[in-house]
């Protein structure tokens, strides 16, 4: 256990060390920015009058979040989107790393169980998610305040948390398994490469009727909350987090590390 605590203390100081959870954070808090900000335009006209091309996407946008449930409800969609992208950014970081900068020989020789080095990598992984989470949630919060959303009770941003908290689980699953192509692509660009891919398969299948299916897929549809969201859509999302893991797990103890 203290093999599993003193690498999950090493993998923070460097990620802490490296600044890339603050700048994956502020590039996250830009798009609950936005949706603000488009929000605060098209309830002052003068304001929309003088941008004229933003006014009629600002006007959308405002209608569609009036009040504190439906901008809460639109927020949770913005995780599942924006949570994804850069929860693969630290997955890409924290296992492709130790790739880029020739580090890895060295800690595989470190007498410490391979599964250890992996699970403190899930699980600052895991809080790294986490923590951008709550701080765009936060901001969100500050934001609905100054643009005075009606209907902000108490009460209805607590029956939201729920929806936001399971978004933002279902994400954190179906990212585990880009660890595992950072490994096998020894570096950043696999990961991001197929991210993009699952992002367009999801697209698609969901345009076809498959979505609930699909684990990449399954985060934004409970997001919007979609009816047609079965429980199996649930298992095929953890399953495919456990997948991602033993498969990563398989990948770094038989593959051949010679760099």
């Amino acid at each position: 256990m203290n093999s599993f605590l003193d690498m999950m203390w090493i993998e923070l100081r460097k990620a802490i060390r490296s600044r890339m959870p603050l700048w994956t954070a502020i590039g996250y808090l830009f798009m609950p920015l936005g949706i603000a900000f488009l929000i605060f335009i098209a309830r002052n006209p003068e304001i929309s009058r003088q941008l004229g091309l933003m006014s009629a996407k600002a006007n959308l946008v405002a209608y569609s979040a009036a009040d504190w449930p439906t901008y809460l409800g639109l927020f949770a969609q913005i995780i599942a989107a924006a949570d994804f992208l850069f929860s693969v950014f630290a997955v890409s970081w924290v296992f492709g790393r130790e790739f880029a900068d020739g580090t890895l020989k060295d800690m595989l020789a470190v007498p410490v169980q391979r599964s250890s080095i992996l699970l403190a990598k899930f699980v600052v992984v895991a809080i790294w998610s986490a923590v951008m989470t709550s701080v765009a949630f936060c901001v969100s919060l500050l934001l609905g305040a100054i643009i005075q959303l009606p209907g902000g009770t108490l009460n209805v941003i607590l029956q939201n948390i729920a929806p936001i908290v399971v978004t933002a689980c279902l994400v954190i699953a179906v990212v585990v398994p880009f660890a595992l192509f950072a490994s096998i692509g020894r570096g950043y660009l696999l990961p991001v490469g197929v991210a993009i891919l699952a992002l367009i398969m999801a697209n698609l299948v969901v345009v076809t009727g498959w979505g609930e299916y699909f684990p990449w897929a399954v985060p934004m549809l409970y997001a919007q909350g979609k009816s047609a969201l079965l429980p199996i859509s649930y298992w095929i999302t953890l399953l495919t987090g456990l997948a991602g893991m033993i498969g990563t797990y398989l990948w770094w103890k038989f593959a051949d590390q010679n760099r």
